[in-house]
C-alpha cells in the first residue's frame, strides 16, 4: 500500500511547512491574497516537467477538470489563510480539517455514481482519522457564524481539488494531469493581481511594504510544500478512488508532527513559537494520536 506511505510522508513534510507558515503569518506576508499569489505562481515550476509530460493531448473536459482542480487548490488556500487571519486558529483548523474529508467522501460518491465508497472496515478507519484530526487541534472550539463562510468555502474547494484531480488521474498519465493542475494553480494566482495592493507589493521594488515581501524562509517553506504537494498527488493517483477522501483525513498526522515540533521549539526558542500545553490538553492530544494511529493501521491492514 505505497499510496498510504507516500501520503503519510507528505503530511510529515507539510508539518514543517505549517511551522514556517505559522511564523510568516504572525508578521510576514500577512496578506492572504499575497500568500496565495506566491503559492500559486510558484506552481509554474511544474512546467519544467513539460518535456516529460503532456505527450498526449487531453480531451477538453479533462483539460477543464485539471485546471479546475488546480484553481480550487489555490482559492481554497486563500480562504483558509483568510480565515486564519480573521478568526482564531483553534476554531478554524479543526473545522476545515474535519469538513474536507467529509465533503470529499460525499463528492467522491457523487461523481462515481455511488461506486467508489469505502467498505465498513475502511470507513471505521476514516472516522478514526477525522476524530483524531479534530482532537489534536480542537481547543474549546466554538462555531463562529462569521467564520462559517470562509470555513465552508475552504473545505469545499480543498475537497473538490482532490476529487477532480483523481478523475483526471483515472484517465491521463500522472505528469499530464499534474501539469494541467499546475496550469490551473498559476492561472488562479494571476487573478490576485487584480488587487492593487498585491500589484504594488509584487511589482514595486521600492515598496515600503517590506513585511509582505517573500524571503528565504518563505521560499524554503514553499519548496517543501511543493514536494509534499507532488507526493500527495502521487498518492491520489495511486489510491483507489474510494480511498481518496482518506488522504485528506490523514491531515491529523500533520497536526501530530506539528504539535511535537512546536512543543520542542517553544522550549528551546520561546520567543519564536509559543505552545502552552496543560495536563488536560496533553491527555486530549495523546488520545487523538492513538485514534490517528489506529485509523492508519486499519488502512494499512485493509
Amino acid at each position: 500500500m505505497w499510496w498510504l506511505l507516500i501520503a503519510v510522508s507528505s503530511y510529515i513534510i507539510l508539518a514543517v511547512t505549517s511551522l514556517i507558515d505559522k511564523v510568516l503569518l504572525s508578521g510576514k506576508l500577512s496578506d492572504p491574497r499575497l500568500y496565495a499569489f506566491y503559492i500559486g505562481i510558484l506552481s509554474a515550476a511544474a512546467f519544467l516537467l513539460l518535456p516529460f509530460g503532456m505527450m498526449t493531448a487531453a480531451a477538453p473536459y479533462l483539460f477543464l477538470l485539471g485546471v479546475a482542480a488546480g484553481m480550487s487548490q489555490i482559492y481554497g488556500s486563500y480562504f483558509y489563510l483568510a480565515a486564519l487571519g480573521r478568526f482564531e486558529a483553534s476554531r478554524v483548523v479543526p473545522l476545515i480539517g474535519s469538513l474536507v474529508p467529509i465533503s470529499g467522501f460525499f463528492l467522491t460518491a457523487l461523481v462515481s455514481g455511488g461506486r467508489a465508497v469505502l467498505g465498513a472496515q475502511e470507513l471505521a478507519g476514516f472516522i478514526l482519522l477525522i476524530a483524531g484530526g479534530w482532537l489534536i487541534t480542537a481547543n474549546g472550539v466554538r462555531i463562529n457564524k462569521k467564520s462559517l463562510g470562509f470555513v465552508f468555502l475552504a473545505a469545499a474547494l480543498f475537497s473538490s481539488s482532490v476529487v477532480l484531480a483523481k478523475l483526471v488521474y483515472l484517465q491521463l498519465p500522472f505528469l499530464n494531469g499534474f501539469i494541467l493542475m499546475a496550469f490551473g494553480s498559476t492561472a488562479a494566482a494571476l487573478t490576485f493581481l487584480f488587487s492593487r495592493q498585491v500589484r504594488r507589493v509584487v511589482f514595486d521594488r521600492h515598496s515600503t511594504d517590506r513585511k509582505n515581501k517573500p524571503n528565504i524562509l518563505f521560499f524554503s517553506g514553499q519548496a517543501l510544500g511543493g514536494a509534499a504537494f507532488l507526493m500527495q498527488n502521487i498518492a491520489v493517483a495511486m489510491a483507489p478512488q474510494a480511498s481518496v477522501p482518506a488522504i485528506n483525513a490523514m491531515a491529523g498526522v500533520q497536526y501530530v508532527v506539528l504539535f511535537f515540533f512546536t512543543t520542542l521549539l517553544s522550549l528551546r526558542l520561546p520567543g519564536l513559537v509559543k505552545e502552552k500545553v496543560t495536563p488536560g490538553a496533553l491527555i486530549q492530544k495523546i488520545v487523538a494520536i492513538v485514534l490517528i494511529m489506529f485509523g492508519l493501521a486499519i488502512f494499512a491492514l485493509a
